[in-house]
């Protein structure tokens, strides 16, 4: 009967109307923190950060400091373009390179140095340059731009570090090779959805 009540609850709370916006801030917990918690707040971000961990993590090569380098640069540029309002409506793009990179780890593509390269480029570019807050100005932006570097560099270590862990063994591999096909699948679905309905 408990259990009834809840699920009545819960589709009663669902079909209340309320505002739904993919950048909104939290109210009353500052700005850095709301840019520390802006990549774990915007799905496309979510997936492009879980593609990124899990292709890393299942690559071995061994110049990884070199590839994570890279990666805070290209989110030091795509940020410098966040700060001056450069990318806005790039969430298609973000969710497109989901879609790419989580085929790749479903296909466990065991790639060149050079092409990590080009992905961590890619994420952490289009990563830093989604994350502007247009409603902020001046020190307040600073903050949450200085939030979301921190958090869009560090998020991306655990699903290289899960996926890094479950290597070792062929049933393990296909566990983060069926994680990356839901990436995907998640990536298209988004853009499915956005395309269909008119703005």
């Amino acid at each position: 009967m408990k259990a009834n009540r809840f699920v009545l609850v819960c589709l009663l709370a669902s079909i209340a109307p309320g505002t739904s916006l993919a950048h909104s801030p939290i109210q009353g917990i500052g700005d850095f923190y709301n840019g520390l918690l802006h990549p774990l707040l915007v799905p496309a971000h979510l997936l492009l950060l879980m593609a990124v961990g899990l292709f890393l993590g299942q690559q071995e090569h061994k110049r990884i400091e070199l590839v994570l380098g890279s990666y805070a640069v290209a989110i030091m540029l795509g940020l410098t373009g966040a700060w001056f309002s450069v990318g806005t409506g790039m969430e298609t793009w973000t969710l497109a390179a989901s879609a790419i990179i989580g085929l790749l780890v479903a296909a466990r593509f065991q790639s060149a140095f050079w092409w990590s390269l080009v992905v961590v480029l890619m994420a952490g570019f289009l990563l830093g340059i989604d994350s502007a807050q247009n409603e902020l100005a001046g020190k307040n932006k600073l903050a949450a731009l200085f939030g979301s570097a921190i958090a869009i560099y560090f998020l991306v270590l655990y699903p290289m570090a899960l996926a890094e862990y479950f290597n070792r063994k062929p049933w393990q591999r296909i566990g983060i090779r069926v994680v990356g096909s839901w990436v995907t699948a998640s990536s298209l679905l988004v853009l499915a959805l956005s395309f269909s309905v008119p703005p």
